[in-house]
Parts: structure tokens; sequence; C-alpha cells
């Protein structure tokens, strides 16, 4: 089985070669900064595992930690693949980067100790299909 995805502009894109996708939960800073969000979703995997259909070659690399480098498309700056934080080599690769909804094995949360307040909207709160009344684009 086979997941595709890519980065918002379209430039890089990748296929997971795996049966299924298992996830982490990150709430680290670096992620929570990176992402712009209180935590980032993770799919791990092995580099035998990552197939490269387009825009491989010009990522660009940024050296988060003695350990980790996370790559981004120079386009649009979508982070495509975060590695150099294991020892077996494994890669993580933004959930978010997937195309459409594809199932993934939630595996739990890590760095839950550096997790925001506000992470966890409470239920009572309204939700809305898109922009809720008042903001967004105007129906005619």
């Amino acid at each position: 089985m086979s997941f595709d995805g890519g980065c918002l502009c379209g430039a890089v894109r990748y296929r997971i070669n795996r049966k299924h996708l298992n996830a982490m939960h990150c709430h680290c800073s670096m992620c929570q900064r990176v992402h712009g969000g209180a935590y980032s979703t993770h799919v791990v995997v092995r580099p035998e595992q990552l197939q490269w259909l387009a825009g491989r070659a010009d990522l660009i690399a940024y050296e988060s930690s003695t350990e980790a480098y996370r790559e981004f498309c120079p386009a649009c700056g979508s982070q495509i693949l975060i590695h150099g934080q294991t020892d077996d080599g494994a890669l993580s690769v933004p959930a978010g980067t997937l195309d459409g909804d594809p199932p993934l094995t939630q595996l739990g949360h890590i760095f839950a100790t550096d997790a925001v307040h506000w992470a966890q909207p409470p239920e009572d709160l309204p939700r809305h299909p898109g922009w809720p009344p008042g903001f967004g684009p105007q129906d005619p």
C-alpha cells in the first residue's frame, strides 16, 4: 500500500510505501514554532519506505538541534521531513502533508510536558464547517 503527499505549492512530492501509518503527536517547543500550532503530528517511516516523486533535491535543510535536521520546500516553506533524531535512522514526515485523510494509528504524545494549555479546545465551543459568521469571505 502507498500514501502520497507533498508541500503546499506542489513542487515537492513523495510516496510512503508501507501497509499502515503510525503517528506521534509532538508537543515540543520546536514543533510548536515550526508548525505555528500547539503540536505537530508526524508519521514515522524508515528511509527505504520513503520514495521521492518530485523536488527532493530542492529541499532546504535547517539544523534545528544538534541531532535533528528539518527540511522545507524552498518555494512555499512547507516542512516536509525531519531526520537525525533517532539512532535507527527513522524519518518523520508531518502528517498534514499527506494527501487526503489517510488512516493513521495514533501511538501517543511526546514532549507532553511542553504542551500548551489551550491545545484541548473545550467541547462546548461552536464548531463550524467553514468560516464562522462574520469572518472570511462574505457570501454574495
